[in-house]
C-alpha cells in the first residue's frame, strides 16, 4: 500500500477492525448457552431414577445421561458419608482421580474441539475414604 492515499489506509484498516470484532461476536455467540430454554425443559420433566447403567453409558467423549442423572444424586442422594468402595460401586470408575478427589465428567459444550464450557460432579473424600462433600463444578 502507497502512502499518497491515507484514506485508504484508514479505510483498510477500518476493515481489519470490523472483520475482528465481527470474528469476535460470532465466538461470543455461538458459546452462550440457551439457559432459559434448558431450564423450562428441566423444569416440566419428573425426577427420574437413578440408572446405573444409563450413568456409565458413554457415547464418544460425552455422557448422554449423567446431566439429567445429576439431578437424583443432588436431591434424592447426598453420598456424604458414603465409603470409597461404596461410590465407585454405584457410579463406577471416575474420569480423574486426584489424591482424595474423584471426578465425574457430567457434560461439556464444544466449539469444534476445544471444551467451551465443562461440568463435573466433585467427590471428596475424608483421610477414612468417606465422602466429605461433593460439589458441581462448573
Amino acid at each position: 500500500m502507497d502512502n499518497n492515499h491515507p484514506g485508504l489506509l484508514q479505510l483498510n484498516v477500518s476493515f481489519m477492525q470490523l472483520n475482528t470484532l465481527l470474528l469476535l461476536l460470532t465466538i461470543w455467540c455461538l458459546s452462550c448457552n440457551n439457559g432459559k430454554a434448558k431450564k423450562a425443559v428441566s423444569e416440566t420433566t419428573t425426577a427420574i431414577e437413578f440408572d446405573t447403567t444409563k450413568w456409565r453409558t458413554k457415547d464418544g467423549d460425552d455422557y448422554p445421561y449423567r446431566d439429567e442423572l445429576l439431578t437424583y444424586l443432588t436431591t434424592n442422594n447426598k453420598l456424604k458419608g458414603w465409603k470409597k468402595d461404596s461410590v465407585l460401586a454405584f457410579l463406577g470408575q471416575p474420569d480423574k482421580i486426584d489424591s482424595n478427589y474423584l471426578f465425574y465428567s457430567i457434560a461439556q459444550k464444544r466449539l469444534g474441539f476445544f471444551p467451551l464450557h465443562t461440568k463435573t460432579l466433585v467427590i471428596k473424600l475424608a483421610a477414612d475414604s468417606t465422602v466429605e462433600w461433593r460439589k458441581i463444578h462448573q
